[in-house]
């Protein structure tokens, strides 16, 4: 095997692992909603607030679950990207380059924000039983 095949491997069986911590951790559990700008900009204000509200009302009463699952997402994205840095082709067109990159800072934005409001969550004063460590 080469180098870049066992690291591949290596990455592949990390995403396994934490796509079994998700499926063990959240069996049973409703989904922690997220809903992001881009999805809330269809609907009027008053329909946006209700949906946010209805978030940060889930986030206060189960933040340790809700955390952990924007931790998990953050991961799974997180090796998603290293896999895809790992597996890209020899040899791109500069537009080809482009667009890779383009799409792996997009993807890149989106672990970044699920760790953030991971810390949002663990760090409000208001959820279920103060801060939790």
């Amino acid at each position: 095997m080469t180098e870049t095949s066992i690291s591949r491997e290596l990455i592949e069986n990390a995403m396994d692992a934490v796509q079994k911590a998700v499926d063990s951790v959240f069996t049973n559990q409703p989904a922690v909603p997220f809903h992001s700008n881009t999805d809330l900009l269809a609907l009027d204000e008053k329909e946006r607030e209700e949906i946010r509200r209805d978030e940060a009302a889930n986030y206060r009463d189960r933040p340790t679950l809700s955390a952990l699952s924007f931790c998990l997402t953050s991961a799974i994205s997180l090796l998603a990207i290293a896999h895809s840095l790992i597996d890209q082709p020899e040899v791109l067109s500069p537009m080809e380059r482009e667009e890779l990159w383009k799409k792996l800072a997009a993807d890149t934005k989106v672990a970044g924000r699920a760790a953030y409001r991971a810390a949002l969550i663990l760090s409000d004063p208001n959820a279920e039983g103060g801060n939790h460590p």
